[in-house]
């Protein structure tokens, strides 16, 4: 072989692929240019007469395109310049051009541009003209065209232009297509006229084409039977209706018999009762039994349509036959998984079993689908003996095509089924636990609705006997969760933590505490995706709006300021900008007030602009949940933030944004507590709705500890009872059990988690030795496990200031627990590493006193007045606005695009 050779032709072809290759400046020649450019003088009537006539196709498509405007401007001079050169291009014209004369055409009617007599006489007969082109696609379109013409037409235009036509195409010695396009045209316009008409003039015709030789033809017309019967009448219908119904249903093309059902389907609530006893259920019983044996797509029809059969049929079956369709219903959930519970292997696969196999699946799909009517027609009472092996069955089938239906379906069943919805409580579980992700985007959206019906089934609740027994229903969901969070489909990812807010109102505290909880925080820190963060957040705060302990509220409060206001990920720091805003949305200002506004107002010092930038959007919102007078320290420790942000900010966008922010916070005016009746009545219901619902939770759990410290006694005394009687040793044992269960009910042990309270003493460092100090305060508060919940917190009590002791501090400003960047355990606390975060009025005070984001002193702002210092804000703005950012070593822009190093 000579290699030489192939190898010098080889770096030859390389060499030429190699060249660089001239490209062409222009994509059309200067003539081509020529013959598109027209003279901008030209009015448009005058344009598209030029175009019509001498133009390119696309300027041709162009014209037609705008036929509907140009006439509705000039419909006379449009009339009679322009639309007779569309309709004379139209007989030469590409199949383009036809295609977006149809649509003009309809719309030209639809806008009523022009009198119909005048749309009859121009439009119309192209419309009708335009049946007769050879090409398919574009017949087809003009023949769509003149059906939704009909339907805007009176009735004696269409007897005079279209019925002709219609009965003319219908002839057996036209070709397939004409005839097809008649029956069409029948099925639509019969609606329109008497029944003495349609039976003298179009009942023959439609005999005809129902009886006709091609098997198409024989299914159209089928199809357009039920049209035609509403239009007849009900005897009418029964004398020559029925019968070619009944024929056609038996005909030898599995086409035409789809097409027999979908009628008889369609005329079920147009038919008398007599009538369906005597011949639709027969009918339908026969064919039902054909199609088992048929081996073709006749049974998947079958099971697609046997929902609508049965639930039409209901009031019309005996006994007997109801449960003949309840039997054929189960073959038809099982069909093809008989031969899988015999013994012997199954053969090789050949084209011929596969598409067998693909026929059964789509059987079994298509009865899943009718499940929720299956369970209408036999009632919630019969479901466990006659429908539930069956359901069983669907949700363990190995086709997850089958699975995912029945997933999709599940809700339905579960409303249907009532105080009977815990049949199913172990379906639920298998398909929460499904590996496919196909089956849990069935499942999951409506999640919600399932476990709410379930809830009502069992009582309106889950109570202590019932927790058992839904154990594994809190583990399939958790399971769920992990599948969903696993896959690359963020966006049910997405809806999976929407939907986990409703576990609310299905599980108890407890169960929602150590099981739920934790999955929560995980994907609020770790989610690969913003939004799943956002929607975990909002699912957090949901459960704490509805957790009926006191401790767990307090504890989720403080590990949700932890995980996100202290975060060290920017990220984090900014999405608790974000979790402050639904906590304003679901719980009471007072609320918000007391937890939240403190902190959040920190977030002013961030190092991070992009932090600063997002905490400016959200001042206005923060000035709407203040209340004067009650509220007057909050609204400074506002205006001094807005001050310092103003006066020391050196970003460009957060400048630019605050200064925003003071104009439309100006333009707020702040709530007072004797004009709220009268100026804010509808926000000030709800939120004191929203404060009621709070004071009643407490309340509740307030009564729950009565109530139990009461039983609690009563095991006690009858302990000592019994002891006295003889029995002192057995008597005082099961004393002991009473009260070490109630101890257990009572005080859940719970897993430590990072505490929140220190001594603010890094706010007298320079920035680099805050950075440092914070640093090591993190390096020391990470060691601790961040997905565990926290110990048993003491209560959020009005004297709790802060955990560490006041001889520490080196000056009465420093006694605040909120640092810019980090809360830590104090030296006090580190031990037992309880949660404190002091009360409002205590934190107001100590920020009234010496507050370390204030650029002016306290003292100063009780002397002025609030509208003073609101345009003193809008002054600096604009003093601020005018002159730029100040100098002397500006923030970078880009440190809103990464995170920074603190």
């Amino acid at each position: 072989m000579d290699l030489s050779g192939g190898l010098e032709q080889v770096e030859d072809d390389l060499q030429e692929l190699s060249l660089e290759r001239t490209i062409t400046k222009s994509l059309k020649t200067q003539e081509e240019i020529d013959r598109l450019t027209v003279d901008e003088k030209l009015g448009d009537l005058e344009r598209a007469v030029y175009l019509l006539s001498s133009g390119q196709e696309v300027q041709r498509i162009s014209v037609v395109n705008s036929l509907p405007q140009l006439i509705q401007d000039n419909a006379p001079e449009a009339m009679r310049r322009v639309v007779p050169k569309v309709r004379e291009m139209l007989h030469v014209a590409g199949a383009d051009v036809q295609l977006a004369a149809t649509i003009s055409f309809l719309s030209i009617l639809e806008r009523e541009v022009i009198p119909i007599s005048t749309y009859s006489s121009t439009f119309l007969q192209t419309i009708i003209m335009s049946l007769e082109v050879k090409d398919p696609v574009v017949s087809n379109a003009w023949l769509e065209t003149l059906l939704s013409v009909c339907g805007c037409l009176p009735k004696d235009v269409i007897k005079r232009e279209i019925l002709g036509i219609a009965v003319a195409k219908g002839q057996l010695s036209q070709s397939v297509q004409s005839r097809l396009a008649s029956c069409k045209i029948l099925g639509r316009v019969a609606t329109k006229f008497e029944p003495y008409i349609i039976k003298k003039e179009i009942l023959p015709l439609v005999t005809a084409l129902c009886q006709d030789i091609d098997y198409e033809v024989r299914g159209c017309m089928c199809r357009l039977l039920d049209s035609v019967a509403r239009a007849l009448g009900l005897e009418n219908t029964k004398s020559a209706i029925l019968p070619e119904l009944v024929e056609l249903a038996n005909d030898e093309e599995c086409f035409v018999r789809h097409a027999a059902l979908d009628a008889v389907v369609n005329l079920l609530n147009l038919l008398d009762d007599d009538t369906c006893t005597q011949t639709i259920v027969p009918l339908v019983c026969k064919f039902c039994e054909r199609s088992m044996e048929a081996d073709d797509t006749t049974l998947p029809h079958v099971a697609e349509q046997f929902g609508r059969l049965c639930h039409g049929l209901s009031v019309n079956v005996d006994e007997q036959q109801r449960a003949w369709l309840l039997e054929f219903y189960t073959q038809l959930c099982i069909q093809g998984r008989m031969r899988d519970a015999q013994s012997p292997p199954p053969p090789p696969r050949t084209p011929s079993s596969i598409c067998d196999e693909d026929r059964c699946a789509d059987c079994r799909r298509n009865a899943a689908y009718n499940f929720p009517a299956m369970v209408l027609f036999a009632g919630p009472k019969n479901f466990k003996h006659e429908l539930y092996n069956c359901f069983v069955s669907l949700c363990e089938d190995p086709h997850y095509i089958v699975r995912r239906t029945i997933a999709c379906g599940f809700h339905e069943v579960a409303k249907l089924l009532g105080s009977h919805v815990q049949l199913i409580q172990q379906e639920l579980v298998t398909l929460l636990n499904d590996n496919y992700v196909q089956v849990l985007e069935g499942i999951v959206p409506h999640l919600p609705e399932t476990l709410e019906s379930l809830v009502k089934g069992v009582g309106g609740g889950l109570s202590e006997a019932r927790i058992s027994n839904h154990a594994d229903l809190v583990q399939a969901l958790l399971t769920c969760e992990y599948l969903v969070a696993a896959c690359s489909q963020w966006r049910l990812h997405l809806t999976m933590m929407q939907r986990l807010a409703c576990v609310v109102r299905v599980f108890t505290s407890d169960q929602i505490y150590s099981k739920f909880v934790p999955v929560l925080f995980q994907r609020l820190t770790l989610a690969r995706v913003l939004p799943v963060k956002q929607a975990a957040g909002r699912t957090l705060c949901v459960i704490i709006r509805h957790n009926r302990r006191q401790e767990h509220r307090q504890e989720l409060i403080c590990r949700l300021i932890e995980a996100l206001c202290h975060a060290n990920k920017y990220q984090l720091r900014m999405l608790f900008v974000d979790v402050c805003c639904d906590v304003m949305e679901l719980f009471s200002r007072r609320f918000f007030k007391e937890y939240f506004f403190e902190f959040v107002l920190n977030l002013a010092h961030d190092p991070v602009a992009n932090v600063r930038l997002k905490l400016c959007s959200l001042l206005p919102r923060l000035k709407t949940q203040i209340k004067l007078p009650g509220d007057r320290q909050l609204l400074q420790q506002l205006e001094h933030c807005v001050r310092r942000l103003l006066s020391h900010e050196r970003d460009r966008d957060v400048a630019a944004a605050i200064r925003k922010s003071v104009f439309e916070l100006d333009k707020i005016q702040v709530a007072m507590e004797t004009l709220t009746q009268r100026m804010f009545m509808e926000e000030d219901l709800m939120d004191q709705k929203k404060e009621e619902e709070e004071k009643m939770l407490l309340e509740l759990e307030e009564r729950e500890k009565k109530e139990h410290e009461q039983t609690k006694g009563k095991y006690t005394e009858k302990g000592k009872g019994k002891g006295s009687k003889g029995q002192g040793r057995r008597g005082g044992d099961k004393s002991k059990e009473a009260k070490a269960a109630a101890a257990k009910d009572a005080s859940p042990t719970m897993p430590r988690s990072n505490s929140l309270s220190h001594v603010s003493s890094s706010n007298n460092l320079s920035p680099g030795q805050r950075g440092a100090h914070n640093r090591g305060h993190r390096t020391s508060v990470s060691k601790t496990n961040s997905s565990e919940m926290p110990s048993a917190s003491p209560k959020l009590s009005k004297h709790s200031l802060h955990s560490g002791s006041s001889e520490n501090m080196t000056s009465p400003g420093l006694t605040r627990i909120v640092s810019p960047h980090r809360i830590v355990p104090s030296v006090h606390d580190k031990k037992n590493r309880k949660y404190s975060l002091g009360s409002k009025e205590d934190r107001i005070k100590r920020t009234s006193s010496n507050s370390p984001v204030a650029g002016v002193s306290t003292s100063h702002s009780k002397k002025s007045s609030l509208k003073k210092s609101s345009h003193s804000l809008t002054n600096l703005a604009a003093n601020s606005s005018g002159h730029g950012s100040p100098k002397g070593g500006s923030t970078p822009t880009h440190t809103r695009k990464k995170s920074q190093a603190r």
